[in-house]
């Protein structure tokens, strides 16, 4: 309730500002609707958790809000100085907020943020061209005293440290959700009246510049609302690393950004303009060819890449990931709760089976007790082969009593027959689990499934040596004939109880 109310009297304030810009009561209404921005954005700063790009934000907000006070006191002073203190606290904003989005981005992507400041530097060197050619050198060249002709060319270059800084935390890596986006939206909202003040400055009489301020209101409460927001931290949160992709839309603004030169030059020409358009348009197609040239370079490279990070992640016999990604994933995921369970397999028998069939056989048992380790997963699970003939399980979401159902499953799965060459080969396997509860990382769970498994495995063996021999099992089909050879496994290979799975 209290958050509509504040957004309908923030809106009325907006309102206000933008109907009646000339009076002392839109002027009074602008700076306490800006003024509990800034308060509600200081009260905020004091949550728990990461501070510092927060208080650069409310550092920035502020800094405005002292520049359009200032303004207001000079003027009920009788005074209009055309460069003041009022020009300071406006500027400054500039490199502050510019600081604060620094900030997140250093935070959230460390060492990952090298293509999107290359980008963004490139974007920004675009803009700075244009900037530069409309406003920053006629600024400079106009008549007036020297002071003013350089504050009126700093605004566009504090624009620039704004646009560099958006584009930074546009193209950076990392989740943006809902305080991204209205970080992002407020000071693109900032960029574009600053722009329009400054291309209507001429045209436009002061009053109807001051009823800009109004959405100039709306653009500040956009940047405030990110720092209010309860999941504002989750701007901070490191990115997870990925292999960089050259989105289609990134390649076009690039392609523009490269333009603007050859623009802007063909521009200022005086010749005829049919010979200006075919120079730019020949410039264009060069850009063109280079840029879709250099696209399939990237994703040529792009696939060789993703086809050396598949072998280096996954096994080349079975297509499970590998033990190093397991122990990634348990060190990244860990979570010490009853419901992140590991299974630790290992497979009984397959000695066996390579010493009677060879090891083209054991390659299949290998392959076809991996496709069934899949088959009796869930999607999130990670099934992955730790070498040999040792498998692991590692599930999210998952309790104790889920974990044993699905180990139950996984043994009776793997102890189906595989027939390979007309042989039907029988392995049995020895699971062991263990939860996330009472490790301290990863490492030692994973510890805990193998120990688990071994005392399963030991268990069947003093049991299999208590027990009578079995009778032969194991059948191979050769024609019609049907004939008994020796059984690559012991009964409780195949019944062994539940009760054998410790935690």
């Amino acid at each position: 309730m209290r958050k509509t109310a504040g957004i309908m009297l923030l809106l009325a304030g907006a309102a206000i500002t933008a109907l009646t810009p000339d009076s002392i009561g839109g002027q009074a209404v602008y700076l306490a609707c800006f003024a509990g921005l800034v308060v509600a954005t200081w009260a905020a700063v004091r949550r728990p958790g990461p501070r510092r790009p927060w208080v650069l934000t409310a550092c920035a907000v502020t800094s405005w809000l002292a520049g359009d006070i200032t303004t207001v006191i000079v003027q009920l002073a009788g005074r209009t100085p055309s460069v003041g203190l009022a020009d300071v606290f406006w500027l400054a904003g500039y490199p502050l907020m510019g600081a604060a989005i620094l900030a997140m981005v250093r935070r959230r992507a460390p060492g990952q943020s090298r293509a999107a400041l290359q980008d963004g530097l490139t974007l920004t060197t675009a803009a700075g061209l244009a900037a530069w050619q409309f406003f920053i050198r006629p600024e400079l060249h106009g008549g007036g005293p020297t002071p003013s002709l350089i504050v009126g060319a700093l605004y566009p270059s504090g624009d620039l440290v704004l646009f560099a800084a958006v584009v930074y935390l546009v193209l950076s890596p990392g989740r943006n959700g809902v305080p991204g986006l209205l970080l992002i939206a407020g000071n693109s909202l900032s960029l574009i009246l600053d722009t329009l003040l400054t291309m209507l400055s001429d045209v436009l009489p002061g009053s109807a510049a001051d009823r800009l301020n109004g959405a100039l209101l709306l653009a500040n409460a956009l940047i405030v609302g990110s720092v209010l927001r309860r999941d504002r931290d989750q701007m901070l949160q490191p990115a997870p690393i990925e292999k960089p992709r050259l989105h289609p839309a990134r390649l076009t603004f690039l392609g523009l950004a490269m333009l603007t030169g050859p623009i802007l030059a063909v521009a200022r020409q005086t010749g005829r303009i049919e010979e200006r358009m075919l120079m730019l348009s020949a410039t264009a197609v060069a850009v063109g060819f280079c840029l879709a040239r250099f696209t399939q370079a990237v994703h040529e490279q792009g696939r060789t890449q993703d086809r050396l990070t598949y072998l280096a992640d996954h096994d080349s016999l079975t297509g499970l990931v590998n033990r190093r990604v397991l122990a990634e994933r348990l060190t990244r995921q860990f979570r010490s709760r009853d419901d992140f369970a590991l299974l630790y397999l290992d497979l009984d028998g397959f000695k066996a089976v390579n010493d009677a069939y060879g090891h083209a056989a054991g390659d299949a048992v290998l392959v076809e007790v991996a496709r069934r380790i899949r088959a009796e997963v869930r999607d999130a699970d990670l099934a992955a082969r730790l070498g040999g003939d040792e498998f692991a399980v590692l599930s999210r979401e998952l309790d104790a009593t889920g974990a044993r159902e699905l180990a139950d499953r996984l043994r009776r799965a793997v102890s189906e027959p595989i027939v390979c060459d007309r042989a039907a080969l029988h392995v049995g396997v020895s699971i062991g689990l263990a939860t996330g509860a009472g490790c301290a990382h990863g490492e030692e769970m994973l510890s805990r499934a193998d120990q688990a498994m071994f005392e399963v495995k030991r268990g069947r063996r003093a049991a299999a040596g208590a027990s009578a021999p079995a009778q032969p099992g194991v059948r191979v089909r050769s024609g019609t004939a049907v004939k008994p050879v020796q059984d690559l496994r012991s009964p409780q290979d195949v019944d062994a109880p539940e009760s054998r799975l410790p935690l």
